[in-house]
């Protein structure tokens, strides 16, 4: 039978095995080069563990009293060089799993930059595309092309033009229609509604004439009087003023105003001698004088 001693150096040196294997399983994740040394040291351990063990069982118990200190210092030097191995190995466990965050933080940082960068590009790309297409509408089209284009609008204008022609003209000869069949009310309307809608253009000025013949035939003198005088200062230049100026001056004699109405005959055949209306002004003057 083996000495109490002699157990006791088996059964610590299979402790320590046992630790060193349990270092190493905690470790099995670790590639580096001093954890390859860490094992190479543990395989020395486990070999001199096994010659113990060997020792014990081959039946050499005689000798073991003698060499049970050297035996047993071997053991205490193994179990400290497995504590040292056990903290170098954690060690070095740290510095891998501090490597590896730092990698991984690092893969996320560039992750999210390389995110924003695609972002980045996908925007300026549609910029580009958008410039493009600015461009080629602004610049890139031919010169004659441009120019037709152009033209293309100065069409559209004057077709406008024309369409809103038509409309006017259509309104006024509505109006005039209406005084024509001798709505005189209803035409002064439709002409009064015209002038709003249509300020200025070609009929205006028959327009405001017509107002006043419409006041002129309802012997309605004075608001005649008022209508003429509208035209004289809005449209001096047109066509219809020397028969205003007779119907005018006609309206003041109607009122028995002959003083007035004669000035303004005679303003008509001073400034319209060769006018259509000038002999009706001169046969009324005659016989306002011949009256007198």
């Amino acid at each position: 039978m083996y000495s109490e001693k002699a157990k006791d150096v088996f059964f610590s040196s299979r402790l320590v095995f046992s630790i060193l294997c349990s270092v190493i399983f905690l470790t099995s994740c670790v590639t580096s080069d001093e954890v390859g040394r860490v094992q190479w040291e543990l395989n020395e351990v486990k070999k001199k563990t096994d010659s113990i063990e060997a020792r014990l069982t081959s039946g050499e118990g005689q000798g073991i009293e003698e060499s049970q200190k050297a035996t047993a210092r071997a053991v205490s030097d193994l179990f400290i060089r497995t504590q040292e191995l056990s903290k170098e190995v954690q060690r070095i466990t740290g510095l891998l799993e501090e490597g590896q965050y730092h990698s991984e933080k690092r893969l996320e940082e560039a992750e999210t930059v390389k995110e924003l960068l695609s972002s980045d590009v996908e925007e300026l790309k549609a910029s580009v595309e958008d410039l493009k297409d600015r461009l080629v509408k602004l610049e890139g089209s031919p010169t004659g092309q441009k120019e037709k284009k152009e033209d293309t609008v100065e069409e559209v204008k004057h077709k406008e033009k024309e369409l809103e022609s038509s409309e006017i003209k259509d309104v006024y000869m509505a109006a005039y229609e209406s005084y024509k069949a001798g709505s005189l009310s209803e035409a002064r309307e439709k002409f009064e509604s015209f002038i709003r809608d249509y300020p200025e253009n070609e009929y205006t000025d028959n327009t405001r004439f017509w107002i006043a013949e419409s006041y002129y035939r309802e012997n309605s003198f004075e608001d005649a009087i008022l209508a003429y005088e509208d035209l004289f200062r809005k449209n001096p230049d047109s066509d219809k003023i020397p028969g205003a100026m007779l119907k005018q001056g006609l309206a003041f004699f109607s009122l028995k105003d002959n003083d007035t109405g004669r000035l303004i005959l005679e303003k008509l055949l001073e400034k319209y001698p060769d006018s259509d209306q000038s002999g009706a002004a001169k046969k009324k003057l005659e016989e306002s004088n011949s009256g007198e």
